[in-house]
């Protein structure tokens, strides 16, 4: 009998992919691609390479739209739900297995998304926090076609701030220097606990701007908005995510 605990984020996310559908936060699919295509103005056969998509919800419903998708997931379990999934619904979606901040893109994409932690905010203790960031930056902008958007959601810093005091901070509750907490994920599968011991990253506007700007990327709005409620409206210092939408610049860096 396997272990309960599982100690990589792939190793977890193989694990509850048959199951992962079932939370909360992926009930709001096709309001979100609604949401996608309307922010990112995109036209119908346009391309799009989802990074950390998962069981492919995104990727799927972008497809069955008329989208030329390519999903990408680190973890293997995931992608195989993803593409049964995929057939299904009976679209085409090129799904590959692939660590964000490893992707080569073999063409340059009309668009690129990553949504609900799929790529960033996760770690593990030997992850370099601040060069895995930016190596993922870094893909989404060699993957995009110049002056063609990104849209990306991340964890809020104002969040975890706000639900911190100064003992917290001293018994080892945050890391204020890299702005990241360890966690305990867990789900219930067969009547077992799947659990991962990871580290999440929370992020501060400011910070996403000089990033992104690094790697020849542009920030035009932020948005707040958790999953499964996304909108337009400024961030609420409550909220656990907000959104980056942006674009590839024109010029060099």
């Amino acid at each position: 009998m396997k272990n309960n605990t599982q100690h990589t984020w792939k190793d977890f996310f193989d694990e509850i992919a048959p199951v992962y559908e079932n939370e909360c936060f992926t009930r709001n699919t096709a309001a979100e691609v609604d949401f996608i295509e309307a922010e990112l103005c995109l036209k119908r056969g346009a391309s799009i390479l989802d990074i950390g998509c998962g069981t492919g919800r995104h990727s799927i419903e972008l497809a069955r739209r008329g989208y030329q998708v390519t999903g990408v997931d680190i973890s293997g379990g995931m992608l195989e739900v993803a593409r049964q999934n995929a057939q299904e619904r009976g679209v085409m979606v090129d799904f590959i297995e692939c660590a964000a901040q490893e992707i080569v893109a073999s063409r340059p994409f009309d668009a690129v998304i990553s949504l609900c932690e799929g790529a960033l905010c996760l770690f593990s203790d030997d992850d370099d926090i601040w060069k895995k960031d930016m190596a993922i930056f870094a893909g989404i902008a060699e993957s995009l076609l110049p002056g063609r958007p990104f849209l990306v959601t991340v964890l809020s810093a104002f969040r975890l701030l706000r639900s911190l005091s100064d003992s917290d901070v001293e018994a080892g509750g945050a890391d204020l220097q890299t702005l990241t907490t360890r966690c305990v994920d867990e789900v219930e599968m067969n009547g077992r606990k799947i659990q991962v011991r990871g580290i999440e990253r929370y992020y501060t506007p400011p910070e996403i701007f000089r990033m992104v700007n690094r790697v020849g990327l542009k920030v035009d709005k932020i948005y707040g908005g958790t999953a499964g409620n996304w909108s337009r409206g400024v961030i609420s210092l409550d909220e656990y995510e907000f959104m980056v939408v942006g674009h590839r610049k024109t010029t060099a860096v």
